[in-house]
C-alpha cells in the first residue's frame, strides 16, 4: 500500500509516479462513486454492494476516528461522502491529513448500520485545500443524505455522558435532538467533559455518522467530533440550585417508592387470584363436600390470611345449613323467627339475604353473636359468603379470623365470592350425580320389574303344563308315557331358558364379558315385550339378520340397555295413531350396527327422559367399544343406533385359510397362510390431518398408489368432523396438526378407525414405545413404503397373523 505521511514534500515526480500507480491499480476494475458505496437495501437498510471489492476516491475531510475494534476515515467527492475502515488496532489511516486526494480499494462492509469499505490498498492521488463543512440543522441529518460529510451544527445540550468507546453530548435545535459523539483518541484517551453543562448553546463540526446496533439501519445518527476542541460554547446556562435538585431527587424517590409499593400489591395480588382461580378448578373435581372443605382449609388460610374455614350446605326437606364436617354437627335452622345464637346467625342473614357480609369486629356486630364468653374458639372477624349456581344459594362459606379485628378489602371479597360460586356450582354438580346415579338404579328396577312381570306370565303356562303331564303320566303309569315325558323335558327346558335369563338381566354384579349371539338377544327381547305391543296396538317389523352377529360382553347388560330402549320407544307411541317399531342389524366395517326405528315425532316424548336413556345406555355401550345415538329429522321416524364392535372370532371368518388338500405334501402344510386379499367391493378409506404440504402431497401419493380413498384436512378440529359423518379404516395426524391436541383426537377417533396413525419428526423410540398398540400406530418422517406397509397391514387385516417364512419352506 503506498501511503505517505506529509505529501506537501513530495516533488512533483513522485506524485506523477504515485497517481500512475493507482491509475494501474485500478485499471483491472472500475473506480465506483461514494453514491455507490452508500446504497442500501429495504427493509434492513444493509449495504447493497455488501462483501463486494470496490476501488473508491475521494478527499479526506477530517482526521481519523478511533473506536475500540475499529478506526473510521472520512472523504468526500462534493456530492456524497464515504467511510473507510480499518479493524483492530491499525494505526495506518492515522497518515492521511484533511485534504487529501487518495484512491482506496477494498470490499464493502457494514458497522453498525454504516455503509463502509473495509480497505486493503490505500494511494495518495494529490492534495488541495480541506473541504470546507457544511451548516445545516439537526432535523435534516436525520437521515442517509450528509453521512461522512464535514457537517457544523448548533444546538442546546441536553445529556453529557461517557461510555467505553467515547463521551457523547446530546443536544437539541427546534425539537430535533441529535447525538454528538466524541471519540477517544491517542492524544487524549480520557476526553475532559467538565466543561460542558447542560443548557449551554454550542457550535460543532464533525463527521456525519450513524451507530445503530440492530435493524432496520435506518436510525442511530449522530456527529463525530475529533474532540473537545472541536467543540465551541456559544453561552452558558445557569446552574440549577441544589435545592431545587434535592427537591426534584425527592420527588424521583417519593414517585419511585410509590410505583415499587403499587407493583409490589399488584403483584401480591395477582399471585393470590391465581391461587384463587387454581382452587377454584380443583373444587370443581372433587368427590364430595368434605373433600371440597378438606382442599380449601389447606390454601384458604394462607391466601387470605383467616384462622378457619366453614362450609354450610342448604338442606331443602329440613330447612336448615348443615354445617360440612364442624364442630358443632348441629343443623342451623333457616326460620328468621328463631335465630340461632353465635357466628351461625351470620351464616342465616347471608344466605336469606343473598349477599356477602363483613363483619370487621364481631363485638360490634347487629347480629346476637358477641364472642365473649360464647365459646372458645369464637372468631373476632368474619366474612360470609354466599355460594351461588344458577341464581340459587347452595350454601354459605364462613371464613374467620380469631387473633385480631380485621377488615377484609375489596379485592379479598371479590375473591372470596368467586370462590363461593365455584364451590356452589360443585356441589350442585355432585348432587345432580347423586340424582343421576339414583335415578339410575330406578330405571334399573324398574326394568327389572317389568321383565320379571313379563318372565312370571311366561312360565304359568309351562309350569301348568307340566304340571298336567306330570298328573297324566302318573294315571297312566302302566303303560309307555313317552310322548308325555317328552314334552315335560321341553317345557321344562323351556322354563330353565327363562329363569337362566332373568338371572343374568337382575344380577347387580358386573359379569365377566363373553361371545354372545347379538341377533338371538334382540330376538328373544322381541318375542319377550310381543305381547305388550299386540296388546297396545303396536305393529313390530323384525329385521334382524340371522347370521350369529357375535359380540363380546355381558349378555344382562345389553339386555338391560335395548329393553330401555325399546320400552322408551313404546312409551312414545302411546299418542301416535300409526304405530310401528322397527328392528333392523346390519354389519358396517366389522361394527353391528342394530337400529331400533319407531314412527313418533320428537314432540311425542320428553326430551329430558330421552336424555337420561341414552346416557345410562351410553356408558354401558361404551364399556363395550361402542356407540349409541338418537337420529331426529323433521317429518321422519325417530331411532336409536347402537354400534357394537364384533368379536374377534366373528370377523377372523372372512380371513381364515381354506383348509389344506388331504393330498398336499408335508412342505405345503407347513408353509405359513398367505395374506387374505383385499375386499375389492369397498374402497380402503384414509383421512390425513397434516398441515404440512409437502408432507400431505407425499403420503397422498403413497397411499393412492395402494387404491385408498384419502380425506386430507389441515387441522384436528376438521378431521374430529369428519369422522363423525364417515368411518375410515385409517387415521394418520401429525404431532404438530393444529386445533385438539392429538392425545385426546387419538381417543375420540378410537371407535371411529380401525387404525390411529401418529406421524412424528423422525424415529422416535420413545414415543413408539409409550403410544403403539391396539390399534395405534407411529409412522416417522420422510415416510418410507416399509413402514407404511406395515401400518397398513394391520389397517386391511386386523386379525391376520404374520407368519415368518423359513429357508426350507421354500421349494
Amino acid at each position: 500500500m503506498a501511503c505517505h505521511a506529509d505529501p506537501h514534500r513530495l516533488n512533483p515526480k513522485v506524485l506523477a509516479l504515485a497517481a500512475l500507480l493507482a491509475c494501474g491499480t485500478a485499471a483491472g476494475q472500475t473506480v465506483a462513486t461514494l453514491a455507490e458505496l452508500n446504497q442500501r437495501n429495504t427493509p434492513d437498510y444493509l449495504p447493497a454492494h455488501l462483501g463486494e471489492p470496490m476501488v473508491i476516491r475521494g478527499t479526506v475531510n477530517a482526521r481519523a476516528y478511533h473506536f475500540p475494534t475499529y478506526t473510521i476515515l472520512t472523504i468526500d467527492d462534493g456530492a456524497d461522502g464515504g467511510a473507510l475502515e480499518v479493524r483492530n488496532a491499525d494505526t495506518k489511516l492515522d497518515a492521511f491529513q484533511p485534504g487529501d486526494q487518495i484512491s482506496a480499494s477494498g470490499k464493502v462492509s457494514q458497522v453498525a448500520g454504516m455503509n463502509t469499505l473495509e480497505t486493503e490498498h490505500i494511494s495518495i492521488l494529490g492534495h488541495i485545500h480541506p473541504p470546507a463543512a457544511i451548516a445545516v440543522s439537526l432535523s435534516d441529518l436525520q437521515g442517509f443524505r450528509y453521512l461522512s460529510r464535514l457537517i457544523t451544527v448548533h444546538g442546546q445540550i441536553q445529556v453529557v455522558a461517557d461510555t467505553i468507546s467515547g463521551a457523547y453530548l446530546n443536544v437539541t435545535q427546534d425539537g430535533a435532538t441529535y447525538r454528538i459523539f466524541l471519540p477517544r483518541t491517542p492524544d487524549q484517551p480520557e476526553p475532559d467533559l467538565s466543561v460542558f453543562s447542560v443548557g449551554d448553546r454550542l457550535e460543532v463540526t464533525g463527521s456525519a455518522f450513524q451507530y445503530g446496533a440492530r435493524p432496520p439501519y435506518n436510525r442511530g445518527f449522530e456527529l463525530l467530533a475529533s474532540g473537545p476542541a472541536a467543540v465551541s460554547i456559544l453561552s452558558r446556562h445557569a446552574l440549577v440550585s441544589p435545592w431545587t435538585l434535592l427537591g426534584a431527587l425527592i420527588l424521583v424517590l417519593a414517585g419511585a417508592l410509590a410505583l415499587w409499593s403499587r407493583e409490589h400489591r399488584m403483584r401480591v395480588a395477582r399471585e393470590r387470584m391465581r391461587k384463587i382461580y387454581g382452587l377454584g378448578e380443583e373444587v370443581l373435581g372433587a368427590s364430595s363436600a368434605e373433600a371440597i372443605l378438606k382442599r380449601i382449609e389447606e390454601v384458604l388460610p394462607r391466601v387470605l390470611d383467616v384462622t378457619r374455614v366453614r362450609l354450610y350446605t342448604h338442606n331443602r326437606g329440613a330447612k336448615t345449613l348443615d354445617c360440612v364436617r364442624g364442630e358443632n354437627g348441629e343443623p342451623v335452622s333457616i326460620l328468621l323467627n328463631t335465630p340461632p345464637p353465635g357466628p351461625q346467625a351470620g351464616a342465616v342473614a347471608c344466605f336469606h339475604y343473598h349477599t356477602l357480609l363483613v363483619i370487621p369486629d364481631i363485638d360490634r356486630s347487629p347480629f346476637p353473636m358477641a364472642s365473649k364468653g360464647a365459646r372458645s374458639g369464637s372468631p373476632r372477624s368474619l366474612l360470609l359468603v354466599p355460594m351461588m349456581a344458577q341464581g340459587e344459594v347452595i350454601g354459605v362459606l364462613e371464613l374467620d379470623q380469631d387473633d385480631r379485628v380485621r377488615d377484609f378489602s375489596a379485592d379479598e371479597q371479590a375473591m372470596a365470592q368467586h370462590l363461593g360460586n365455584q364451590i356452589g356450582v360443585a356441589l350442585r354438580l355432585l348432587s345432580q350425580r347423586s340424582v343421576q346415579e339414583q335415578l339410575f338404579r330406578t330405571e334399573k328396577l324398574a326394568a327389572v320389574g317389568r321383565l320379571i312381570s313379563g318372565v312370571v306370565n311366561e312360565l304359568q303356562t309351562p309350569l301348568a303344563s307340566i304340571s298336567d303331564l306330570a298328573r297324566r303320566a302318573v294315571e297312566r303309569y302302566h303303560g309307555p308315557a313317552e310322548r308325555e315325558l317328552n314334552a315335560i323335558a321341553l317345557e321344562a327346558r323351556r322354563a330353565a331358558s327363562i329363569m337362566t335369563r332373568l338371572v343374568s338381566f337382575a344380577a347387580a354384579e358386573q359379569l365377566e364379558a363373553r361371545p354372545l349371539s347379538l341377533g338371538d338377544l334382540l330376538r328373544g327381547l322381541i318375542e319377550f315385550r310381543e305381547g305388550d305391543w299386540k296388546a297396545s296396538g303396536i305393529r313390530v317389523r323384525d329385521l334382524t339378520s340371522r347370521e350369529a352377529l357375535t359380540v363380546l360382553g355381558s349378555q344382562g347388560q345389553l339386555e338391560q340397555v335395548f329393553l330401555n330402549l325399546l320400552v322408551h320407544a313404546e312409551q312414545a307411541l302411546a299418542e301416535v295413531p300409526e304405530k310401528t317399531i322397527t328392528i333392523r342389524t346390519s354389519v358396517l366395517a366389522k361394527r353391528v350396527l342394530v337400529e331400533i326405528a319407531f314412527t313418533a315425532p320428537s314432540r311425542s316424548y320428553n326430551p329430558e327422559e330421552t336424555a337420561t336413556i341414552l346416557g345410562l345406555a351410553r356408558s354401558v355401550i361404551a364399556g363395550h367399544g361402542g356407540e349409541v345415538r338418537l337420529m331426529e329429522k323433521p317429518n321422519a321416524e325417530a331411532r336409536f343406533e347402537v354400534e357394537l364392535p364384533l368379536s374377534a372370532r366373528e370377523r377372523a371368518v372372512a380371513l381364515a385359510p381354506a383348509p389344506v388338500a388331504s393330498g398336499s405334501s408335508g412342505a405345503a402344510s407347513a408353509a405359513p397362510p398367505p395374506m387374505p386379499p383385499l375386499d375389492s367391493s369397498r374402497r380402503m378409506m384414509a383421512l390425513v390431518i397434516e398441515p404440512d404440504d409437502a408432507a400431505q402431497r407425499q403420503l397422498l401419493a403413497m397411499l393412492s398408489g395402494r387404491g385408498y380413498r384419502v380425506v386430507p384436512v389441515n387441522n384436528s378440529d376438521a378431521g374430529l368432523e369428519l369422522a363423525h359423518r364417515a368411518r375410515f379404516d385409517a387415521v394418520f395426524c401429525s404431532v404438530h396438526a393444529p386445533g385438539l391436541n392429538w392425545v385426546e383426537l387419538s381417543e375420540r377417533m378410537q371407535s371411529r378407525a380401525t387404525a390411529f396413525v401418529l406421524m412424528s419428526d423422525g424415529d422416535d423410540p420413545e414415543l413408539s414405545s409409550d403410544f403403539e398398540g391396539d390399534g395405534r400406530f407411529v409412522l416417522p418422517k420422510p415416510f418410507q413404503e416399509t413402514e407404511l406397509a406395515r401400518v397398513l397391514r394391520y389397517t386391511e387385516h386386523p386379525t391376520a397373523k404374520v407368519v415368518p417364512i423359513k429357508n426350507n419352506d421354500v421349494a
